[in-house]
């Protein structure tokens, strides 16, 4: 954990930073707001030790700022005034405990030892809301065997995974249960290398230092080290610049690097998960990506099923999305037709899971208030123009004669349904026909 100790005594702040390494923390030193300020730029800490009387100004008016930067932190203040009410206002505006001085260093490491434990018992509750949230929805032989996965490898630490799918598939969703599964003491940390320029990654990924660039004007953590403790997910792993690709595979072997301008390395524990939506073996052939990468990256390697081959899966991810748009929006539930259900069955999904809740969150904005009922006229007409098709259906090429046996075909249409009391699988089934084509007739007539 990351100790911040915010004193101008010298003498007391090196024996604070003495006495708290020695017991595994990482500390940072600084002696007033503005050393304080440019920490909070480039990071966020556990615990603060705060002096209440600075000599650029009180400390406790840079609280707030610190418990809205990371609202984690536990902030322990230190006076020398004995001031009741001054203790009082601390723990109001949401300092965590206090120290009068002089205090013996016992008294500061038990102090942070209750922080740290506070930490430890507020993350691991956090886990376990986010393990319920977490989780791939469905029943099907490809989401048991990926849940399976997850609880396997999530035991070890300091590993290399490679998720492969299709977009919208859920690839970050699965990362974050490998996450939560961990059970790690550190953060989530996610990037995207397609959405970051070349010339910025490496410093993203593994920070800088003061006077490094141009414009570096303070030092910069990297998300490598942000991690530390926790896990690293890089997506789009393909779209990473080759330039940088012998870094991260030297990283990936050592679990150190050095930031941008630094003199020393440093040294991480974290688990680094890497996905994609693109062939890498293709990538290695066109030149583009490092075999070598490729290979230490995918350790252990973990391809998604796209939707359409998920069976099952797709209705019980409706009625997911269905129930979670009810609460969110604050609206009636909303009923899939049968036809609905049989069409988004069918129907091939190329956006996968993320189409699937926008379509339902499309529908819960869109649909009048008072009709529950999800009909085909509800739908996109790329999802209807996707069902199957009959093979005998010639083109229409608006002659006279076609306008004839359209209008016949239309009673026809309308008489079998009129018999069947709106039945369709009985009027498909009264008109020698296969639901689907009754389907794609009833939609070009325009008969709901």
């Amino acid at each position: 954990m990351k100790i911040w100790i915010v004193e101008d005594e010298r003498a007391l702040a090196e024996g604070l930073k003495i006495a708290f390494t020695r017991k595994g923390y990482h500390v940072e030193t600084v002696p007033g707001l503005g050393g304080l300020k440019g920490l909070l730029d480039g990071g966020t800490p556990e615990i603060v030790f705060l002096d209440v009387r600075l000599e650029d100004g009180d400390g406790l008016k840079a609280l707030p700022h610190i418990l809205q930067t990371s609202p984690e932190t536990k902030v322990i203040v230190m006076t020398a005034f004995g001031d009741s009410a001054l203790v009082v206002r601390a723990i109001r505006e949401g300092a965590f405990n206090y120290l009068d001085k002089p205090f013996p260093l016992e008294a500061a490491l038990n102090m942070a030892q209750r922080a740290s434990e506070a930490i430890g018992l507020s993350r691991k509750v956090s886990r376990m809301e986010n393990a319920r949230a977490l989780s791939m929805i469905g029943s099907s032989s490809g989401i048991k065997k990926i849940n399976e996965f997850v609880e396997k490898v999530s035991r070890h630490r300091d590993i290399n995974v490679l998720i492969r799918g299709e977009s919208g598939t859920g690839k970050e969703v699965v990362a974050r249960m490998l996450h939560s599964g961990a059970q790690c003491h550190g953060d989530f940390v996610a990037i995207n290398c397609a959405a970051i320029p070349e010339t910025l990654l490496e410093t993203e990924l593994f920070g800088s230092r003061k006077g490094s660039f141009t414009g570096a004007s303070s030092d910069k953590k990297g998300l490598a080290e942000m991690a530390d403790g926790g896990t690293l997910f890089l997506d789009e792993i393909g779209d990473m610049p080759l330039s940088l690709q012998g870094k991260l595979l030297r990283f990936l072997d050592s679990r150190t690097f050095r930031p941008i301008g630094a003199s020393r390395e440093i040294q991480v524990s974290l688990n680094v998960l890497c996905a994609t939506c693109v062939n890498l073996e293709d990538r290695i052939s066109q030149g583009s990506f490092r075999p070598d990468l490729f290979y230490r990256i995918s350790m252990l390697p973990l391809d998604l099923p796209p939707l359409r081959e998920r069976g099952q899966d797709i209705s019980e991810l409706m009625a997911h999305f269905l129930s979670l748009y009810s609460e969110r929006l604050g609206r009636s539930p909303l009923i899939p037709s049968q036809d609905v259900e049989e069409v988004f069955s069918s129907y091939h999904w190329p956006g996968n899971v993320r189409e699937l809740k926008n379509l339902v969150e499309r529908l819960f904005i869109l649909k009048d208030p008072t009709d529950h009922i999800i009909s085909l006229k509800d739908l996109p007409q790329e999802m209807l123009d996707g069902l199957p098709s009959d093979e005998n259906q010639g083109n229409h090429d608006g002659r006279p004669l076609q306008l004839q046996v359209d209008q016949f075909e239309r009673r026809l249409l309308q008489r079998a349904l009129n018999l069947s009391e709106g039945n369709r699988t009985k009027a498909a089934s009264a008109l020698g026909l296969s639901r689907y084509a009754l389907i794609r007739r009833l939609q070009k007539h325009g008969i709901d």
